[in-house]
């Protein structure tokens, strides 16, 4: 099951836009959901691809489609991070973009980055695992 939850920081900035702007809307689109764009809710058009996901603070989190397999089983964690977002994103003008962040779901095998890292380089085709470097 996909879960939708917000961090301290997001929800504070969705209370701020909502004062500012009114009700709003969460849409998620591009690869693997990276790009998260806050819109007052009349400037929203759900289309066919739209699939609403959940609701933080009562605003609906949209995904398309398209991203619905790579979260389907995930915690799916609203979050706010520093920089430039999308251009007519609303939390934009207050220097930071809304991001997502992913927890797997237990069940699922998890790579663990640091250790493939720690591992090295895979062997050249050259050099089999069992010669050693000459």
């Amino acid at each position: 099951m996909t879960t939708v939850s917000a961090t301290a920081a997001a929800r504070a900035l969705i209370g701020q836009l909502k004062v500012e702007h009114g009700p709003l809307s969460l849409h998620v689109s591009g690869s693997y959901g990276v790009t998260v764009t806050c819109l007052k809710a009349r400037e929203l058009s759900i289309g066919a691809r739209d699939v609403a996901m959940g609701m933080i603070d009562e605003v609906p989190l949209y995904l398309m489609t398209s991203e619905v397999d790579y979260w389907q089983g995930s915690a799916i964690i609203l979050d706010v991070v520093s920089g430039p977002g999308p251009g007519f994103s609303l939390e934009g003008p207050h220097g930071v973009h809304f991001t997502l962040r992913k927890r797997a779901d237990p069940r699922k095998r998890v790579w663990d980055a640091e250790a493939v890292l720690a591992a090295g380089a895979p062997p050249s085709i050259s050099q089999s695992p069992k010669e050693p470097n000459r």
